[in-house]
């Protein structure tokens, strides 16, 4: 597959290249996937991503029919300020 051409990030001016990142995605504020590979044009000098909507379609497609290769379990863990 070939990468997409991202214009110039509009807010600092910076370069955007095509990296493959692992996305987390978010179910009101859970956590219900992480996403391998997914190709994120990346700002190198503020380092802000941009999603292709036709990507985000694809991992909303596959959220929605539960398509996914393995699972992982995380612990939760409650913050506490005293230690």
């Amino acid at each position: 597959m070939a990468k997409y051409n991202y214009d110039d990030w509009t807010f600092c001016g910076g370069r955007v290249t095509e990296r493959r990142i692992q996305k987390p995605c978010f179910w009101d504020d859970k956590l219900v996937a992480l996403v391998d590979g997914v190709p994120t044009g990346v700002c190198g000098q503020c380092g802000e991503r941009y999603y292709r909507a036709a990507v985000l379609k694809r991992i909303e497609a596959n959220l929605k029919t539960r398509s996914r290769s393995r699972q992982i379990r995380l612990p939760v863990i409650e913050y506490s300020a005293r230690m």
